[in-house]
């Protein structure tokens, strides 16, 4: 039989026990429920939509029964459960204190440890036909060894999660050859610190790109993905209890890979999963089924947030960053690849952007124009152009600016832009609307056809082919159908003139993101909607004139 994720590990009943208000605990425990990092994986990973099964070890007796009986509701193949006799049942006391959503773990190891390395040769089999492997470091390390070279050796993908690192210290015979076999490694920060023996986690990630996972908690957690190091936040939820939390982590993220998912978006739905778990008691009890995950996700994308404190310390560091550099009057110029110009000042603002907002925010994602353009956008990712017209600037104009958007939950969440020669600060926050210098812009009334001005945006626009099309429209048997046609190759410019009414309508080309992110959720705060003028829907048409709309696209 095949399978999508088979976990390697132990099965215990988890003896909770919830602090009460004097700060005292029950001598008996509160609850009593199924648990073990090996069951719950395979709980997590089955309710992820996983085909699973388990290849572990239980007493014979009516708790090794219940554990069985209880992986077979939660949908998990139970039929490498071996059930022997003579041995205890694993078990864990765990002491939740609710004050600081905090628990305390004490485990008492039975079955486990009579896991044997012949298991890895019985199970060969069903190891084969599985396509993600996970398993702990609670079973016997010469068990866990026999396990890692059968994976390496055979080509399958194994998830190990430490949960006894010291026997995986770095430093000590074999471990640094075990470890560069692994697959992937989930681990805590304490963990890492004691598997690599150093306190320095992004050194440890960045040694082992798309291998070394480190979860930091309410921070979220990271890992280098072969270009750089990326930080996931944590998901924004009540705790209420934190058990069971990774290991729903990595339950879902087997079942992601195993569907082929590419690890970044099998992290970040992993994550989504172990923040609904946090939010219910018990280890397996909050562990998300597909569907209600997908529901979550959707509702939390859509949730609103409040980024003030980062939209405030952008304003300010925006306006920092060109008072630094205004003095220079000396500027060293070279052409880019896309033969555009670049200035030492471009550069300049850019590092003192990213430096500063590293130092407040410090996993936070970058994507900008000169040192970072191959970056993704990923959660918390701060999209700058540090000079917006370069050409302009150049001239001594006043046609430039410097821009930053900030992109969260797949959402575009605040933009900037600032005009340093003429001193205006525009900016927009999600379902805020959008402000000049700390004033609301208001709706316009819409003008007559003949007081309205037209703008050509961007630097592509000498690129447009059939720009005739429109130049056409706008004009008639030598009659200027509009007041003016406008173009500045500078796209902060665009945008803000359209949304300060100094225009009435732009066409712009697609371009990067650091061009034209902040300008169009500038516009879109201001509700003036967006129209396709080709089919490839590369040029853009932004107007809130119907009556130029009209002509532009009849």
């Amino acid at each position: 039989m095949k399978f999508d994720v088979c976990v390697f590990g132990g099965c215990s009943l988890d003896m909770v026990y919830y602090q009460k208000a004097d700060g005292t605990y029950n001598l008996t425990a509160d609850m009593k429920v199924p648990g073990g990092k090996g069951s719950n994986q395979a709980v997590a990973a089955a309710r992820a939509g996983a085909k699973t099964t388990i290849i572990s070890r239980v007493a014979k007796d009516d708790v090794g029964k219940n554990i069985i009986e209880n992986l077979n509701f939660n949908g998990v193949d139970t039929s490498k459960i071996e059930m022997v006799e003579n041995i205890d049942n694993d078990y864990s006391k765990i002491k939740i204190n609710l004050k600081d959503k905090d628990n305390e773990i004490e485990r008492f190891s039975g079955a486990i440890n009579s896991f044997s390395p012949d298991m890895v040769d019985y199970y060969a089999e069903t190891l084969l036909n599985s396509k993600i492997i996970v398993c702990q470091l609670k079973v016997p390390k010469e068990v866990t060894e026999k396990l890692i070279n059968f994976c390496y050796e055979n080509e399958k993908h194994l998830i190990l999660t430490p949960c006894r690192p010291q026997r995986l210290r770095i430093s000590e015979k074999n471990n640094e050859e075990l470890i560069n076999k692994i697959s992937i490694i989930t681990c805590n920060k304490k963990e890492c610190e004691t598997i690599f023996e150093t306190d320095n986690v992004e050194e440890c990630v960045s040694k082992y790109p798309n291998k070394l996972i480190v979860t930091l908690g309410k921070d979220g957690l990271i890992y280098h993905n072969g270009t750089r190091i990326v930080h996931m936040p944590a998901i924004d939820v009540e705790v209420i209890d934190t058990t069971g939390a990774g290991d729903t982590l990595n339950g879902n993220l087997a079942a992601s890979l195993s569907r082929g998912e590419d690890l970044q978006h099998a992290l970040r739905r992993a994550m989504y999963a172990s923040s609904m778990k946090i939010q219910v008691k018990s280890a397996q009890e909050g562990m998300p089924y597909a569907e209600d995950l997908d529901k979550f996700i959707l509702e939390y994308r859509n949730k609103k947030f409040n980024y003030s404190d980062e939209l405030n310390f952008a304003i300010n560091l925006i306006k920092d960053a060109y008072e630094r550099v205004k003095a220079c009057t000396r500027y060293n110029i070279s052409t880019k690849a896309d033969n555009s110009l670049v200035t030492n000042i471009d550069i300049e603002i850019e590092k003192y952007l990213i430096s500063n907002i590293r130092k407040r925010y410090k996993y936070d994602n970058f994507l900008s124009e000169e040192t970072n353009p191959n970056g993704e956008l990923t959660d918390r990712t701060w999209v700058i152009d540090p000079i917006d017209g370069t050409c302009q600037f150049i001239k001594n104009t006043s046609n430039f600016g410097i821009q930053i958007a900030f992109y969260d939950k797949s959402k575009t969440r605040f933009s900037i832009i600032y005009l340093p020669k003429v001193n205006e600060l525009y900016y927009a926050a999600e379902n805020q609307g959008a402000y000049i210098n700390n004033n609301k812009i208001l709706k316009s009334s819409e003008a007559p056809l003949c007081q309205t001005v037209v703008e050509f945006g961007g630097s592509l626009y000498k690129e447009f082919e059939n720009k005739e099309i429109y130049f056409n429209k706008l004009v008639k048997k030598d009659k200027i159908m509009v007041a003016n046609i406008l173009h500045i190759n500078s796209c902060c410019i665009s945008f803000t003139n359209l949304a300060s009414r100094k225009t009435d309508a732009l066409i712009i080309s697609s371009q990067k993101p650091w061009d034209v992110m902040p300008g169009i959720f500038l516009l879109k705060e201001l509700k003036i909607p967006s129209y396709s003028l080709d089919f490839n829907n590369k040029l853009k048409l932004f107007t809130s004139n119907e009556k130029l709309k009209n002509l532009i696209m009849g």
